[in-house]
Order: C-alpha cells, then structure tokens, then sequence
C-alpha cells in the first residue's frame, strides 16, 4: 500500500474502485458478459480426458487411497478413460475419499499439516474439468493474483512486489487461509461457477470433483 494526501490506497487491484458494495456475483461476473452453456459435453469429449491424463502423468506423484499408481492407471488407460467419459456423460461420477498424508510443517516441529491425494482416476477428472474451466475463469482473476495459475510463477509475484515497492508502496501484509479447500462454502462456490457457467451438470460436477479434497 502506498500513502497519497488522502490517505491509503493500494494498486494491486486491478479493478475500478466503487463508492458502493458489490454483490458476492458481481466480482464473477463484471462485465455481464454471456454464461457458456452445454460446457459438460466438452469436458468428457475423449480428447480432451487423453489430454488431462497426459497432464496428471507429467506432474507425477504418488496414488490415491485405491492404492493405484500411475503406471497401474496407464496399463488400463483405454478403459479408465472411457469409464470416466461415460460417469460424466450419465451425471454418475463419485470421487473416492483423498488420502490423509501428513507433512512437517517449516519452521515448527512436531506440527504437521495434511496433505490431501486423490485417486489418480479422480486427478485425471479433476485436470479435464480445469482444462474447460480455466480459459473462462483466467480472464477475471485479480492482475496481482499468482497462486495456481497457468504461466505464473512466485517470481513473477517477487516482481510485482519489487514494482509496488518502487511505485512508492511501503506495507507488505502476509497472510493465510487455514484450510481454505477443506471449509470454503461450496454453496457460495457454486453461485460464483454458475456466473459463469449455465451447465449445472458441469458445476455440479466441479462440486462433486472437488468436495472432500481439501487438507489442512
């Protein structure tokens, strides 16, 4: 934040500043621009699931709570494939539960905090349903927003940081959501996503994708 005559005021956002409070909805959808419909007919087209597993075998790691490895889910890709392509397609698809991995926490021993791994079955659909969701959602994320996103990285929010302080800004607040995927309201998530996309199908399935995959 930086100091003017008038006060405080911040230039991360990226947003105009309103005299008024915006709705939950309104900082979804700003523009008013038109809900994309029919989006869950995309999500499990056979190529674009290939696509997804392509993804979920490049970033690796371990197996879910079914025990299966990567190298198990790609000796049975053929009919893992189809198999999700169909849950989706019948609006029948139930994630498996994560396991529960507990991980050190820096800088506090004896603390640990819990890391959720889905089932690769349940990643490969997880990756197809983002692969749809993020060029419709990318557009309206926060210029200073770094976390999870495409082609971002924590060097580029290093920058951003180094360009605010040299513009004249002198606070630095840090600060963290406690298990924010474990207790986010999926109610409020849902009326965000539907802003967006009139497929309840597909919204349903986000929430269903993502329900119980939330960690400390």
């Amino acid at each position: 934040m930086s100091k003017d005559e008038g006060g405080w005021n911040s230039s991360f956002s990226e947003k105009p500043v309103r005299s008024r409070l915006r709705r939950l909805v309104d900082w979804i959808n700003l523009t008013g621009v038109k809900k994309v419909h029919s989006l869950i007919d995309k999500v499990y087209k056979r190529k674009n699931l290939e696509m997804a597993w392509e993804k979920v075998k490049e970033n690796r790691g371990s197996g879910g709570i079914d025990g299966q490895s990567l190298t198990a889910f790609e000796a049975q890709l053929g009919p893992q494939l189809a198999r999700l392509q169909r849950e989706l397609e019948e609006n029948t698809y139930q994630p498996l539960p994560v396991r529960q991995h507990p991980i050190p926490k820096r800088d506090k021993p004896g603390e640990y905090r819990m890391l959720g791994i889905p089932a690769i079955y349940d990643r490969v659909c997880q990756q197809a349903l983002l692969n749809r969701l993020e060029p419709i959602f990318e557009p309206v994320f926060d210029d200073a927003s770094f976390g999870y996103r495409r082609g971002r990285s924590t060097k580029d929010a290093l920058r951003k940081i180094w360009k605010e302080i040299q513009s004249g800004s002198e606070w630095i607040v840090d600060a963290d959501l406690r298990d924010f995927f474990g207790s986010v309201d999926h109610e409020k998530l849902l009326t965000l996503v539907s802003q967006r996309v009139a497929d309840g199908t597909a919204a349903n399935q986000t929430d269903n994708a993502f329900a119980d995959q939330g960690a400390d």
